[in-house]
């Protein structure tokens, strides 16, 4: 699909009546956990956005849904800025009807040839909505109305972002240079244009302070060389089957593996039944972890490809073969197509872990995940520090990036989450009075500073 056919899609909204149908399948989502409409949509946004094999533009299209649920969400009684957009809705609306609307609105307008579930999975979650009292205040009526223009005005926000923009990269020659690996080429090479897509948060590409790749004779980077060389070979001697694992386990792009983590942390929380202000609060406030979530790895994936294009150093499977020529090492898998610094997973997962912690107010969990990219394994975490310190580990196991390079990447996915966290969302510092038919405003910019620790 091009960026011309999202901006010219129609959204429609859509009120279902007829019971009884089913969502998507819950991706890697415990049948045990406590669901609600912000992670029932997360998980349906999550199995749609994977039709684009493209997964720089999964991230932006995830953020964009959360965008538009937290927004519409917030707008009916508004507790917290914007996230990207400001809108303003009856106070008396429904915040569910508007989560489900939002999200579904987004993703038909980025994947129309899924109209048929999308619009089933509207049905089910608007079917678990009291319907109006056509002499009452028609709170899922406005609902509904809200979730759409928020979604319009997301949309409306991001399409000119520059997503779908076509940039030929050509590989220089020399040491440290990044070369094309096995399986790469120059029409699958990774999206090298990236950097160059409009930010969610800083509108300057370059806020974020990033370092410079380390040189070839740099006696850390020789150290992290001989690292991957030893532990990510196909053939190692000296990997444990249980170090395998960790590598394996994490070779599922970090969007998957951390909105499913954030889902099973929220279904543990006990729900908030002391009132409906209460739960509808609690709600919000899985709206806004989701949206910092996502929000924060969009942001981070364009300044870490920024970065890749900028320095453009060479992989393991180059350089080894360089320096040792005869060997014909090889990693465990096949090496993604972008150049290694930064890494990808070492910006994006300690972004996500960032969003997390910062919504929890603590490192401390007690959590058993799954993988896609290794079926029946699970690891138990009681730190998400201590899933960051895998990924790291793994993506050496698996022989795809150095130690150097991972240590490094980490800082600017943490800078980008703790940015959102700070300034985007953030508690205001008294409610609105005023609560009127919702009116679109444009995108919001220049928020202000707030603590929006709950």
């Amino acid at each position: 699909m091009t960026r011309n056919q999202e901006s010219k899609t129609r959204l429609q909204v859509a009120i279902a009546s007829r019971l009884g149908v089913a969502l998507l399948a819950l991706i890697g989502f415990s049948a045990t956990g406590r669901a609600d409409v912000v992670t029932d949509w997360n998980t349906i946004a999550v199995s749609t956005v994977s039709a684009d094999r493209v997964n720089n533009r999964q991230s932006r299209d995830m953020a964009m849904v959360h965008a538009a649920v937290f927004d519409a969400m917030n707008a009916i009684r508004p507790h917290y800025t914007p996230a990207l957009v400001s809108i303003r809705a009856r106070g008396n609306a429904s915040r569910e009807a508007a989560a489900a609307q939002a999200a579904h609105d987004v993703l038909l307008a980025l994947f129309p040839a899924q109209q048929a579930d999308l619009d089933a999975n509207l049905a089910a979650s608007l079917a678990q909505i009291p319907n109006d009292d056509e002499h009452g205040h028609r709170p899922k009526y406005w609902g509904i109305v809200t979730g759409h223009v928020a979604a319009t005005a997301v949309l409306y926000a991001r399409q000119n972002d520059h997503a779908f923009d076509s940039v030929a990269f050509t590989p220089l020659p020399g040491p440290g240079e990044y070369q094309f690996t096995p399986g790469c080429n120059a029409t699958n090479i990774s999206v090298p244009g990236w950097g160059n897509v409009t930010p969610f948060t800083v509108p300057d590409p370059d806020y974020f302070p990033t370092a410079t790749r380390l040189a070839v004779t740099d006696p850390e980077w020789l150290a992290s060389l001989e690292e991957v060389r030893a532990y990510g070979a196909s053939d190692s001697t000296v990997r444990t089957a249980q170090q395998l694992e960790i590598g394996l386990f994490y070779i599922e792009p970090s969007m998957l593996v951390m909105n499913r983590l954030a889902r099973e942390l929220v279904a543990q929380e006990p729900a908030a039944t002391t009132n409906r202000a209460a739960a509808s609060k609690q709600l919000l406030a899985h709206a806004r972890l989701f949206a910092a979530l996502n929000i924060a790895q969009a942001d981070t994936y364009i300044r870490t490809w920024r970065v890749k294009y900028r320095e453009h150093f060479w992989r393991p499977y180059t350089a080894i073969n360089f320096l040792y020529p005869g060997t014909n090492w090889t990693p465990v898998r096949q090496t993604p197509c972008h150049p290694e610094f930064y890494a990808a997973h070492g910006t994006l997962s300690p972004a996500a872990i960032t969003a997390i912690r910062n919504y929890r107010g603590s490192d401390a969990i007690d959590v058993t995940i799954t993988s896609t990219s290794l079926p029946g394994a699970t690891r138990h975490y009681t730190s998400l520090n201590q899933i960051i310190e895998d990924i790291n580990l793994a993506r050496i196991y698996t022989g795809f990036h150095y130690r150097s390079t991972m240590v490094r990447s980490n800082t600017l996915g943490i800078a980008i989450a703790n940015w959102v966290n700070d300034n985007m969302m953030t508690v205001l510092r008294r409610e609105p009075r005023e609560s009127r038919v919702t009116t679109f405003f444009g995108p919001s910019r220049g928020r202000t500073l707030a603590d929006s620790r709950r």
